[in-house]
């Protein structure tokens, strides 16, 4: 049986990286903008998505699957540059529909849990949107835009993260993050440094393994429409930090909280937009929860990156989580 050719644009993301790491059923390509991908020999070609043109050399490929890993992330840089931010979240997302639309692709568009306001607990699909940021508003945009394809899947996960190989992780671009939120807590408390970390913002962190490896099943299931699709935990930033600090042997006294105001960040952030799950779940999906996700990163990074590892034996500590 031939295989079905997948198209993973952002390719040098996390989640673009995890699914050309696990997407062994397919055969693969994958497309980059600034971050050339060397990895398992797959087939990467440049492209810049808010570029029509650019878009056009998908259409060579003939793909069965485009999946859209690629957005501009960083919320920050997002407020400061509401053009740019449009740009490759909204119309680089419509070009990729319009190619997807054209060619009878699977088009899955990887959106946010920023489309909300984050003043629930625990949002389903069917609640209100009503983005508190330029990020968040672009992401809701990009959902829109692709409206236009027949067959398309929006997934919505939430603070994505997960260990990737210093050597792919090689963004230098501002308008996104250099390493996710665990990984960037990971590297502050190896280096002894000390982290605010923020108290009052709630989110259901993904694990991106899980999330890729979903996408993956997913593609076999022939899903439509607009799924929730993040880890099962709704937790503070602050008690994500702990958790990590605790799994990987590091004092909580390098961790100082703080409220969001405090910090002054120059995007506005949804204090509590944790997902719920349910729908997704009741396809038969399997989602985490963050103490099984940080474990399965632990073993990851003991494996490839040791020297991340700190000394404080859970024994002897008093982290009391």
């Amino acid at each position: 049986m031939q295989k079905k050719r997948m198209l993973v644009v952002g390719g040098s993301s996390l989640l673009g990286y995890k699914l050309l790491e696990y997407a062994n059923d397919f055969e693969l390509y994958s497309t980059y903008n600034k971050n050339p991908i060397s990895f398992k020999e797959i087939e990467s070609i440049k492209i810049d998505i808010t570029l029509e043109m650019d878009c056009k050399k998908i259409l060579e490929l003939k793909p069965d699957i485009i999946v859209n890993t690629a957005a501009m992330t960083n919320v920050d840089y997002c407020e400061e540059h509401k053009e740019n931010a449009y740009d490759v979240n909204v119309r680089g997302a419509q070009n990729l529909a319009n190619i997807a639309q054209h060619l009878g692709s699977k088009f899955i568009h990887i959106s946010s849990d920023a489309i909300f306001s984050g003043g629930k607990n625990s949002y389903t699909e069917d609640h209100e949107t009503n983005p508190v940021n330029v990020y968040g508003k672009t992401k809701l945009e990009s959902e829109s835009v692709n409206s236009i394809v027949s067959n398309c899947l929006i997934l919505r996960p939430s603070v994505i993260f997960g260990f990737i190989p210093p050597k792919y992780n090689k963004t230098q671009d501002d308008s996104v993050k250099s390493m996710n939120f665990a990984m960037w807590v990971l590297k502050k408390l190896n280096e002894k440094q000390m982290l605010q970390v923020v108290d009052d913002q709630y989110n259901t962190p993904t694990f991106v393994d899980n999330l890729a490896e979903n996408i993956l099943e997913i593609t076999k299931n022939d899903l439509n429409g607009t799924f929730h699709l993040s880890g099962l935990s709704c937790i503070s930033r602050l008690e994500f930090s702990r958790k990590i600090a605790k799994m990987f042997g590091y004092s909580y006294n390098l961790i100082t909280p703080c409220s969001s105001r405090e910090l002054k960040q120059s995007a506005s952030r949804s204090l509590q937009a944790c997902l719920n799950c349910n729908k997704i779940k009741r396809s038969g999906f399997k989602l985490l929860e963050i103490d099984e996700a940080i474990k399965i990163m632990f073993k990851q990074i003991k494996k490839e990156q040791p020297e991340l590892i700190g000394t404080i034996s859970e024994k002897h500590s008093n982290f009391g989580i």
